[in-house]
C-alpha cells in the first residue's frame, strides 16, 4: 500500500510539473519557481481530496491520508519562499505580502494549522462529516490568504 501511495504522489508531482512548466518557463528566479511548484502540488492534493470527498469518488477514498499528508509536507517545504526581490517576476504574489509580513505569516500559520487538522481528522478515522469540515476549513484558510495576498 505504501508503494502505491508513493507511486501516486510521484505521478501527481510529475503531472503537476508538466502542467505548470509552460507557465514557469519564462521565470528565472528560483525562489518564485520553487514556491509556485509547492503551491501547485498543494493544489493537486486539494483537487484529489475534492474528487474523493465532494464528488464521492469511491476509488480514491483510501487515499485521503496520503493527500492530506502531501499538503502538510508541502507546506513544510515552503522555506523562505518570499525573500526580498521575489515581488517582481512572473508571480501573482501581492505587494501586500512585503508590506504586511506579520499578517501574511499569520495567514500562513492558519493554513498550516488547518492542513495539520485535516491530516489528524483523517488519520483518526473521522466521520465523513468531520473530514469534510476539516477540508472546507483548509479551503477557507487558503482562500483567506488568496483574498488578501494574491493578485488576480
Amino acid at each position: 500500500m505504501l508503494k502505491l501511495r508513493t507511486a501516486l504522489c510521484i505521478l501527481g508531482a510529475v503531472g503537476a510539473t508538466f502542467a505548470t512548466s509552460a507557465a514557469l518557463a519564462d521565470e528565472t528566479n528560483p525562489d518564485i519557481v520553487h514556491r509556485q511548484a509547492i503551491y501547485t502540488t498543494i493544489s493537486g492534493h486539494m483537487g484529489a481530496l475534492r474528487s474523493a470527498l465532494l464528488l464521492n469518488n469511491e476509488k480514491t477514498q483510501g487515499q485521503l491520508a496520503a493527500h492530506a499528508e502531501g499538503i502538510v509536507e508541502s507546506f513544510k517545504r515552503m522555506g523562505d519562499a518570499y525573500p526580498p526581490g521575489t515581488d517582481r517576476g512572473i508571480t501573482k504574489a501581492s505587494p501586500e505580502i512585503w508590506k504586511q509580513p506579520d499578517k501574511f505569516r499569520e495567514a500562513g500559520r492558519n493554513a498550516f494549522a488547518s492542513a495539520n487538522n485535516l491530516l489528524e481528522v483523517v488519520q483518526m478515522d473521522g466521520s465523513r462529516r468531520e473530514i469534510l469540515a476539516a477540508y472546507r476549513d483548509l479551503g477557507a484558510s487558503c482562500k483567506a490568504c488568496h483574498d488578501d495576498f494574491r493578485l488576480r
